[in-house]
This record gives structure tokens, C-alpha cells and sequence, in this order.
């Protein structure tokens, strides 16, 4: 992939600022009349608001520069006592849970593309007070706004409150909103209002696009009424995309892009051959249909039942129903009238309502992250629980699939291990055992009655009348290697010469779809013409090699790797997502989700995903309770890997292990009950930021996180504290040019630790707050010029250890950053990879 040359970021910044800077001479003669902010005239990088300190006299209540907006008049006040410099400030007082108060600054004149900051002193008597900036074009119409919402702030003294935002293209005025929002009571006050230009766009160098691929990962089948047999097919990525498949020839009759969305959630079709679906990420809990006659798609509504995510559909007598996430909610859809009905949480201690089905006219559902079987009645909304058998309690943390097939419901959970699929007779109102095995996709029940399933690296069938698992001759139907990556399997009637019967379907996440026809016992492997997307990038580390490498998220098995001299970017075969990568010595190990799996490369060897990298070590849900394995450091001999738990568990770990031969040592809770989420080494030592958060939908017990220091000569803690009061989670971690360790929090705070004294030197309030439970898209690397540069929640900043100076170089778009060996940043949007040359 080549260098697609300079470019500056996301923007036509040049064109813009051409026309800003036109626009601002047209401005500066207009807005003279017009009560409009004006530019500071002295040469600083001042450019409003207008009576940003409130010493302006108040004539005939109107506080000149400002608008209130909002709420009931005198909400806004110019006040003489508390103030933090001069005579006056603002207070603004929003004493209505059901109302909103502001107070909007004249509009100054900006440039687009560059980057502002907006910085005031506030002292807060109870709430909490939200800023935003409003950009408009040279016409007056809004273009975009920023904001950020300030909760965490000491009451009862003055403090500095910052927000970095960029004007956008066509921006030429601004405004700031100084806001209580309607659900919150506040009472606060400002002083030194202050919007000031920090520097002009930068100059960055697009390399391309990380990972490109077909990602399938869900999919289901119906015969229209004319008869063509069709799979609709999704394939993740930036954006997903809805295809549908004549599955006799592998043509694609109909492809849509959700825009916005990267991943596909859930799937039913209806008798009608309606579609209904929903995709996620952003989750917005949206349902959509699909009309295959007309072939448009049709949002129907959105946030159902309040919630974020669809997990789950089926359809029954004319009505929809689904399960969510996160309060595990059942709600009902009827498709005539477009009513819904909210039934609420079918459970008080899950947030996943995921297996799901109408078993003898009740709806079955199954939860997590604590697993649950409870039965709603859907006329009466009647709730019982099914008690699972111990195998399940003891192993499932999720209840994923429910099946009726006959007089059995199987009801699959995960994680499984040796098996993972419970049999319920519905006669007996008993659990008989399994079905052995791990049990892959499966279909529903053929005209014969058979369930067929992949199991344990085949394809074989269940008879729900004898009850035992079939073999299909599929070792011999010449099929055999083309399993892997299947993610889905229907039944269908193809009606062709060469497929007779019933044949059945697999999906695979390369978007190839095989068949095998039942009658024959044979079958091919079909190209659907799905072209797929961009893979969304997950991770960044600098391998043994010397290059970069670039992992994805939630992928059909991609990375990417860079090599820093030449810019070019090759796709490489790799795991469905790369949590972390370094580099130990020659080798590039890469952590892995889920299960917290490694795996190790050697730089001399050429790069084979499988076999080098090698798998070398899995901690796994079941032994150790962990997932996703966040940070990865070499400690000479060893990798020390930092790793979150599994789904509703607490207590993270600190693993160190030989990439040679495998062997390792784990120790969890290092810190009662807190994650561990970042890591750095350095003379024998390691230093651990930690994360008061779990696993997604546990609760926290601790209140602060923490930074410990673990001996790896004498495999012991040494010490462990909290380095930023209030801090919720250690994000980043690196070491100065002196060897004094610096990091920073999610509410922005930069801490100093002093590793001679063992306690922190100082601590430097930013705006880089960031609001990720486990410390993602945040990194800190020290640049040979002697100042830190990294990332924190998209935006990239640069930060001054010497003069405590932070500076937003972007304020979004800028995620999973390192540095080479030259001083090149490199950085990834959602899809692409840029280089920056500080």
C-alpha cells in the first residue's frame, strides 16, 4: 500500500482557511454593529468573549457580551462576592430539576481547522456546570459543537475548568455556552472567561487504510416468494454492510452500508419475508427492516426500551419480540401498528438478555453476566425462573442460545469447556444431560426432524427422537478443510438439479459461503461478491523488528504492519482482535481477546499467523478469570502482561511469562479487587497503573486507583498506593529522560513519581480526561526533544514535563499512537494510519 503523500488531517483545512480568513475580513467591518465579540487586537492569541470577566456594567439587566438562554430570567447574575480576579463575576444559579439554564456568549470570529481553547475559573456550590463551543458558519448557520460536562470538580474553591475544540471547516464565528442541564440543580460561579487560538492544523501524512476485509459474522436465510433462495449476510467493519446473496449462483442482489454502524447485532425475517435487524457500535438500540421486493431499508425506532443494544429477535403471531442490553430488557414490537411494549428486566443481577425463544407459546430467555433461564409469559408478562443444572452455573457466565427441537430445548452457554450445551426435556420438566462437545452454529430442525451443528472441528447432526449426536459423512464429503471461520449455518431448499432436497449453508467470516447438499453428502464453496469493509483499529506496538504493527477490532483475523523507513503498509493474516503488541528483544508478542491468549513472532522468521506467531500461553475465562490482556511490556528474560477480568468479575492480573517456553506465573488482585491496565519496566522493576472497573457489568469496590511497584527478580510487591486522589483509573505510564516515572488519570490529572523516594513529586492538572474503563485509546511516550506526546480519548496532545505546558495538537481523530526511533508519531483514525513529524 503506498503513501497517499501530505495531507493534512480529515479536512480541506487550506481551502477553509482561505475562505476563514476572507470571511474574517468581511467579519471585522459587520460585526462592529452587531454586538459581536471581536479578535484581540493586541497581538496575543486571545480572541473572546467580550466581557469575559463580567466587569462590564449590567444595563437594564442585559450582562453585555452574553445572552441568557434557558430557564427563568435571573438565573444569570453579575455578582461582586466570590470572584477570583478583579470585581465582579457571574453567578448562575439553576434551581429546577426539570429546566435547563445558560448563558451564551456573542459570537468571535474563528478560523477553520485550527485549535482553541476554552478556559474559565469556576467555583461550585452544588452540581455541576457543562461548557460548550458553537460554531457557525459566515452565514450564521451552526456547524458543529463541543462540550464536556464537569462532575468530578471540588466544590467551595475556584478552579480552572479547560475544553480544547477545533473549528471545523467552514467555521468563521464561535460562541460559548456556559449551561446547567435540565435533569441537574447547580449553583455556580465564573470568573475569566477565556477563548483563546492554540495553533493551526498540523500537517500530517495519510498512509492508508490499516486492514481492509469481509468480516461475517452473522447472517440468516429465507426463500423469497418467488422462490430464490437468499442469504443476508453481514459484514463488520467501518461501516458494517447488510448483503444479500442469491445462494444458488453466489450473485449479490442488494448491498446497504449502515453508516455509522460497525457491527451487526442481531437478524429475524418474518413470513412476509420482511427483515429485521439491528447493528450496533455506536449502540443506539435502533430496529430496522429490510423490504427484499423494493430493497430499501427503514429505521422503525430507536433507544427501544431505553436501552443501547438489540441482542436478540424473533418473531411469533405477528408481533416482534427482543431482548437488550444492559439491563437484560424483553420488549415487544407489534409490526402492524409499530407499538412497543417494555416488559422490563427479567432479572436483577444481569445486563445481557441474550439466548432467546418462543418455546410452547412462552419466550425463553437466557442472561449474563450472571446466567439465568426465566420464562415470560408474553400475554400475562409472568416471569418464572428454570433452575439451571450446576455443570452451567458453575462455567456459564452467559445463557446464549435457546432452541426447541422436538420435545428438547437445548440452551447453549459460554464459556463452556468441555462442553457447553444443556439438554431440558419439556415432558419431563428435566435436564438430561448434553450434547457433547462443543457446539458451534447449528441450524434449525430439518424436515426430518435433525438439528446439524459444528462441533469440535466437524460438522455432525442431533437427533432430538434418540437423542444422540450423528456423524454426517462430512470428514469425507470433500468439505472438510473449508469449516474454518464458519459463523453461521442455515438449512435451505436450493432448487437446483445439483442440490436437491435440503442442502445446508455455512457462513464463513471471509464472506465464501459452502454448501452441502444432504442428499449427496457433497458440496462447494461459493464467492458471495461481498466486498466487505475496513477493519476498526484496535491497538498499536512496535515490534522486534523495528516496525509497527496495528491490531483490529473484533475482525475476520487481520493486523497490519508498517515499516517506519519506507511508510508502507502491508495487511497481514492475524487474530479476530489484538488487544496489545510489543516488541521482546527480536520477537513481537501480541496479547489477544477473549480468553487473554499470547502469542510471539520472531523478527528472523516470515510472519504466519498460526505459526509465527506461535500461541505460547492462554490464561483463559475459566482457570484465572481473565480476558482481555490491555498492556504488554518486556522485563529482559520475560513479558509482564497486564489483563482485565472476565464479564462480571473483579481483579485483574499481572502475568510474566518465557515466550520460549511458555512457562508463567500469575498473580491477580495485586490490588484488591482493581484491574491492571497499564504497565512499564525498568531495572528490575515493574510499574502497574490500575482500574477500579472489572469486567463489563461488574460493580467496583474500591474507590481509587492505584500505582504499584512488583519486583520481578523476587516475583514480590513492593508497594502499592493511590498517586492521583479521586482517579478512577491509571491510563498511561512512561519514564523521563531523568528515570522518574510519569503517568496520568482519566479525570487529566499528570503525576510525577519520584522511583528513588517511592511517592509522587508533583501532579499537573490537563484536559485530557478520558472516559474508558480499562485505560484504551490512551498511550504516553517521551519524544527525543524531552517532551511527552500521546494520546487520550482521540485527541493528540503534547505535553511539557519542564514547563508543565499541555497542548491539544487534535482534539479528535487521534487514536492508538506511538513513536519510531526517527521522533515519527504515528496514529490511526478509525480505519487509517497518519504520521506526524513533531
Amino acid at each position: 500500500m503506498t503513501s497517499q503523500g501530505s495531507a493534512v488531517l480529515a479536512r480541506p483545512f487550506i481551502r477553509s482557511a482561505l475562505v476563514a480568513l476572507v470571511c474574517l475580513a468581511l467579519l471585522a467591518v459587520s460585526m462592529a454593529g452587531q454586538g459581536t465579540a471581536r479578535a484581540d487586537s493586541s497581538g496575543s492569541s486571545r480572541v473572546g468573549p467580550i466581557n469575559g470577566g463580567f466587569e462590564e456594567p449590567v444595563v437594564d439587566g442585559q450582562i453585555p457580551g452574553w445572552d441568557q438562554r434557558g430557564g427563568a430570567a435571573g438565573g444569570s447574575s453579575v455578582v461582586t462576592d466570590p470572584v477570583h480576579s478583579g470585581q465582579h463575576s457571574l453567578r448562575l444559579d439553576d434551581p429546577e430539576s426539570d429546566r435547563s439554564y445558560g448563558l451564551m456568549s456573542d459570537r468571535m470570529p474563528v478560523r477553520a481547522g485550527h485549535s482553541y481553547q476554552l478556559s474559565l475559573r469556576a467555583l461550585i456550590e452544588r452540581g455541576a456546570p457543562t461548557l460548550y463551543v458553537y460554531f457557525y458558519d459566515a452565514d450564521g448557520r451552526q456547524l458543529d459543537v463541543e462540550s464536556a460536562n464537569y462532575t468530578d470538580e471540588p466544590a467551595g474553591e475556584w478552579t480552572q475548568l479547560r475544553l480544547d475544540v477545533s473549528a471545523p471547516e467552514q467555521a468563521a464565528t464561535a460562541s460559548i455556552y456556559l449551561y446547567s442541564n435540565i435533569a441537574r440543580i447547580s449553583t455556580f460561579y465564573v470568573d475569566e472567561v477565556n477563548l483563546t487560538h492554540t495553533h493551526a492544523p498540523l500537517e500530517v501524512t495519510d498512509l492508508g487504510t490499516a486492514f481492509h476485509s469481509p468480516n461475517v459474522r452473522l447472517a440468516e436465510t429465507d426463500v423469497l416468494s418467488d422462490g430464490t433462495p437468499v442469504g443476508y449476510v453481514f459484514s463488520d467493519g467501518e461501516p458494517v454492510s447488510f448483503n444479500v446473496v442469491d445462494l444458488r449462483t453466489g450473485e449479490l442482489l442488494d448491498s446497504h452500508d449502515m453508516d455509522a454502524y460497525s457491527i451487526a447485532a442481531s437478524v429475524v425475517v418474518d413470513d412476509d419475508d420482511s427483515v429485521y435487524l439491528s447493528v450496533r457500535g455506536p449502540n443506539d438500540g435502533s430496529l430496522w427492516r429490510y423490504d427484499p421486493a423494493s430493497a430499501e431499508m427503514e429505521r422503525l425506532a430507536s433507544r427501544i426500551a431505553g436501552e443501547r443494544m438489540l441482542r436478540s429477535l424473533v418473531i411469533a403471531d405477528g408481533m416482534l419480540f427482543g431482548t437488550t442490553y444492559p439491563n437484560a430488557k424483553v420488549f415487544s414490537y407489534d409490526l402492524d401498528t409499530g407499538a412497543i411494549h417494555d416488559y422490563g428486566s427479567v432479572v436483577d443481577d444481569g445486563s445481557y438478555a441474550w439466548g432467546f425463544g418462543m418455546i410452547q407459546d412462552n419466550l425463553w430467555v437466557g442472561t449474563g453476566t450472571n446466567p439465568h433461564l426465566m420464562v415470560l409469559d408474553p400475554d400475562t408478562a409472568a416471569l418464572a425462573e428454570i433452575p439451571l443444572p450446576e455443570e452451567v452455573t458453575q462455567a456459564a457466565d452467559f445463557i446464549t442460545r435457546v432452541q426447541q427441537l422436538g420435545d428438547l430445548v437445548l440452551v447453549s452457554f459460554s464459556p463452556g469447556g468441555a462442553q457447553n450445551t444443556a439438554i431440558y426435556d419439556l415432558a419431563t420438566e428435566q435436564w438430561i444431560g448434553s450434547i457433547g462437545g462443543t457446539v458451534g452454529p447449528w441450524t434449525a430442525a430439518s424436515s426430518d426432524g435433525l438439528s446439524y451443528y459444528v462441533g469440535d472441528g466437524t460438522v455432525r447432526a442431533f437427533d432430538p427422537d434418540s437423542r444422540q449426536s450423528l456423524d454426517i459423512g462430512w470428514t469425507e464429503s470433500g468439505l472438510a478443510e473449508e469449516l474454518d471461520g464458519t459463523n453461521a449455518m442455515s438449512l435451505v431448499e436450493l432448487g437446483t438439479e445439483a442440490f436437491p432436497g435440503e442442502t445446508l449453508i455455512g457462513y464463513r467470516a471471509d464472506g465464501t459461503i459452502w454448501r452441502y447438499n444432504l442428499a449427496h453428502g457433497a458440496g462447494d464453496v461459493i464467492d458471495s461478491g461481498i466486498v466487505g469493509a475496513p477493519a476498526t483499529v484496535h491497538s498499536v506496538g512496535t515490534g522486534g523488528d523495528g516496525d509497527i504493527y496495528f491490531g483490529a477490532y473484533l475482525s475476520a483475523g487481520v493486523m497490519a504492519r508498517l515499516d517506519p523507513v519506507t511508510g508502507q503498509l502491508e495487511q497481514l493474516a492475524g487474530p479476530k482482535q489484538a488487544d496489545s503488541i510489543t516488541a521482546h528483544h527480536n520477537r513481537t508478542i501480541v496479547g489477544t481477546y477473549p480468553g487473554a491468549d499470547f502469542h510471539v513472532a520472531l523478527g528472523n522468521r516470515d510472519w504466519e499467523w498460526g505459526q509465527n506467531p506461535a500461541h505460547v500461553l492462554g490464561l483463559g475465562r475459566d482457570q484465572y478469570g481473565q480476558d482481555r490482556p490491555v498492556s504488554l511490556v518486556s522485563t529482559g528474560a520475560r513479558v509482564a502482561a497486564a489483563t482485565i477480568p472476565n464479564y462480571g468479575e473483579l481483579g485483574g492480573a499481572l502475568t510474566l511469562f518465557e515466550p520460549n517456553s511458555g512457562t508463567y506465573q500469575v498473580h491477580r488482585n495485586i490490588v484488591e479487587d482493581q484491574s491492571i491496565t497499564e504497565l512499564a519496566y525498568r531495572d528490575g522493576l515493574v510499574y502497574g497503573g490500575t482500574s477500579i472497573h472489572g469486567g463489563l457489568s461488574s460493580e467496583p469496590t474500591q474507590d481509587e486507583a492505584e500505582l504499584f511497584v512488583w519486583d520481578t527478580r523476587r516475583d514480590r510487591l513492593v508497594s502499592s498506593s493511590v498517586v492521583v486522589p479521586g482517579a478512577e483509573v491509571i491510563h498511561a505510564l512512561a519514564f523521563d529522560h531523568d528515570g522518574d516515572l510519569w503517568g496520568f488519570a482519566d479525570n487529566g490529572v499528570f503525576f510525577e513519581y519520584d522511583v528513588e523516594r517511592g511517592e509522587v513529586a508533583r501532579t499537573v492538572s490537563t484536559p485530557a480526561r478520558v472516559s474508558s474503563n480499562w485505560g484504551r485509546l490512551s498511550e504516553l511516550y517521551l519524544h527525543p526533544d524531552g517532551r511527552f506526546y500521546g494520546d487520550s480519548g482521540g485527541r493528540l496532545f503534547r505535553f511539557d514535563p519542564e514547563t508543565d505546558e499541555f497542548v491539544t495538537l487534535m482534539t479528535d481523530g487521534a487514536f492508538h499512537s506511538t513513536l519510531d526511533t526517527a521522533g515519527n508519531i504515528y496514529f490511526a483514525d478509525e480505519t487509517n494510519i497518519y504520521r506526524y513529524v513533531p
